[in-house]
């Protein structure tokens, strides 16, 4: 079985590594491939299923033991007296035809091409945890520049009302509906930094490194919004019923069922073992003292298998059942695999459109906040409509960065569904995150 792009992150897990004053994307899906417990537990699992070969080839490979005993007797026979017996023998088993190693053998096979398809989907499903978590933190973060943002602007209103009301041009009623909005928005901002921090604990979940700031989002240069390539979904799903290390590991358990059908079958069939033996002992008198007798045995032995009272056929049957059950299960993965196909290739296209109609929201927003400052000095907008006017345009601001995020992630899930999700698709964001050229990735 091939598998693109294989990539062994678990080879660093030794490393050591010492928490930067800031960290971007790359720097934290390092971090996560040395410490993250789901993984590392997937890899200790193929490290566990790897032996399932070796374990099946030495079944049909020669058999090779030693042993030795020897026995103190106290005889009151005149011809033998006191003497000990010994024995020593060196035995050897050659299994010539047993049809269940065989199956056992195909199964085992399945077992370990399982195994790795299911520590590649592992590999796949962290790329995509790191990077959902840090555009998790991206959008705290967000927010919090939002209601921070509020706050100065409630408290400038604020300000503004008390110095109104002194010179006795507003009642005390706007005061204290200033002063409310201004609370709010100093509560709303201690939920938006508590919000923060409880993103970066989740982040450090997966990392097991404290991590107290990341890189934020580069706004200097656009965002290219580039469909996905090929253009085609059903080309994408084609992709993911060949590729996506979910199916493949469900096809490997079907298989494995399927052998499993075999090794039970096996039990109605004769098996033949070819055996070897050399004896070495000391008998007991009236043989001469310390006499010697060697013997060399070569045997074949053939077990034919009458009546095991419907045994192995309900086995048989058994292991046909979970066989279809296997292959059931394999078609529900292959569905959900091209449903979730479908919806993210969708989704790289929805968000695209979303981006770009924010992108012209925070243009109209900026427009409306410029008439309603102009219309402010003239005296025919009040401060509440300048201060929602800002409100608007810095929500504009957040749901397109939001957007942008969303944009980035839906590509990964595509990839991911498809099978192909690599390291190198982590650097191209980490890359786009920093307004970095892609060459300059690492």
């Amino acid at each position: 079985m091939r598998f693109r792009h294989l990539i062994f992150v678990i080879a660093s897990f030794g490393a050591v590594h010492i928490a930067k004053a800031e960290e971007d994307l790359w720097q934290v899906y390092q971090l996560a491939t040395e410490s993250d417990p789901t993984l590392k537990a997937a890899y200790a699992n193929l490290q566990a299923n790897q032996q399932s070969l070796p374990q099946a080839i030495a079944q049909m490979i020669p058999n090779l033991s030693a042993s030795y005993n020897t026995t103190g007797i106290n005889s009151n026979a005149s011809f033998q007296g006191d003497y000990n017996t010994q024995n020593y023998s060196l035995n050897l088993t050659q299994p010539l035809y047993h049809p269940e190693h065989w199956a056992q053998l195909d199964q085992a096979r399945h077992v370990v091409k399982g195994a790795y398809a299911t520590y590649y989907s592992a590999t796949q499903a962290l790329m995509i945890r790191v990077s959902q978590q840090y555009f998790a933190i991206l959008g705290a973060i967000d927010d919090l520049h939002f209601t921070q943002a509020q706050r100065k602007a409630f408290a400038r209103q604020l300000e503004q009302t008390k110095q109104r009301f002194e010179v006795g041009l507003i009642a005390i009623t706007d005061v204290e509906e200033a002063r409310a909005r201004h609370d709010k928005a100093v509560a709303e901002e201690i939920a938006a930094q508590n919000a923060v921090a409880d993103q970066y604990e989740k982040l450090r979940e997966i990392t097991g490194t404290p991590i107290k700031e990341i890189t934020l989002f580069q706004t200097t240069k656009p965002l290219p919004l580039l469909a996905p390539n090929p253009a085609a979904q059903e080309t994408w799903v084609e992709t993911a019923e060949h590729s996506n290390p979910d199916i493949i590991a469900a096809m490997e358990t079907t298989l494995q069922a399927k052998a499993v059908i075999g090794t039970q079958v096996a039990g109605h069939y004769p098996k033949f073992d070819l055996t070897g033996q050399l004896q070495r002992s000391k008998g007991a008198p009236p043989f001469p003292f310390d006499q010697l007798v060697y013997n060399r045995v070569l045997a074949l032995n053939v077990s034919v298998p009458l009546f095991s009272g419907g045994g192995v056929y309900s086995r048989t049957q058994e292991a046909t059942a979970r066989y279809c059950e296997a292959k059931e299960r394999l078609e529900i993965q292959k569905r959900s695999t091209d449903s979730a196909t479908r919806q993210a290739y969708r989704g790289v296209l929805t968000t695209i459109s979303e981006v770009q109609a924010l992108a012209q929201t925070v243009v109209s927003s900026k427009s409306a906040l410029q008439a309603t400052l102009a219309a402010y000095e003239v005296g025919t907008r009040t401060m509440v409509d300048v201060l929602d006017a800002e409100s608007n345009l810095l929500n504009a601001e957040r749901t397109h960065a939001k957007a942008r995020y969303n944009y980035l992630f839906q590509g990964l899930k595509l990839k991911q569904a498809a099978g192909i999700l690599t390291a190198e698709d982590i650097a191209a964001v980490n890359a786009l995150i920093r307004g970095l050229e892609r060459s300059s990735a690492r």
